[in-house]
């Protein structure tokens, strides 16, 4: 009967979507495959990717750095993500990795190379320069206390308001 049809077509639905690509985080940094990658591409204008291989000593090493550079980038638009190109040789073709780690960085899906540093610091810098704006409003001390984390240099300007002619100069 009809009815049943129905309830089967909407159960069918609700089972494709709960299978449908859930895109997992481990320590901050999304863990992307062949069948989840599309769905973050769309949900986040903007990702540094790793690409990397279990047994590259390179990539052991950034581990690390791109798990605090995630942590450091939370608020961002720019998202960090990792995929194990061994295991996801569709995607390792598509972007033409030759070697481990490859970061790409994807702005509304669109890639290009990354060619920052490996550290923490430099990845968040880069990132930053990438997709923030050119000054920021720091209102409370803990506000400024999470820049001066996340940039290892910056200009301060401190102004009575930020309507002020010197604040918009």
């Amino acid at each position: 009967d009809q009815s049943t049809m129905r309830a089967f077509i909407f159960l069918f639905g609700l089972i494709a979507a709960a299978v449908s690509a859930s895109i997992t985080l481990d320590e901050g940094v999304m863990v992307l495959d062949d069948s989840n990658f599309e769905d973050a591409v769309n949900e986040n204008g903007q990702m540094l990717v790793e690409f990397y291989a279990p047994w590259c000593g390179h990539c052991k090493t950034l581990a690390p750095e791109w798990v605090k550079a995630a942590k450091m980038l939370s608020d961002s638009p720019v998202k960090l993500a990792k995929v194990d190109a061994t295991e996801n040789e569709k995607l390792a073709k598509q972007f033409e990795i030759k070697g481990f780690p490859t970061i790409k960085y994807l702005k509304n899906g669109k890639p290009s190379d990354y060619n920052g540093g490996r550290t923490a610091s430099e990845i968040v810098n880069w990132a930053n320069k990438k997709s923030g704006p050119a000054a920021v409003t720091l209102s409370t001390d803990d506000d400024l206390t999470k820049f001066q984390e996340a940039h290892e240099v910056f200009a301060l300007g401190v102004f009575d308001s930020v309507d002020s002619e010197a604040a918009k100069a």
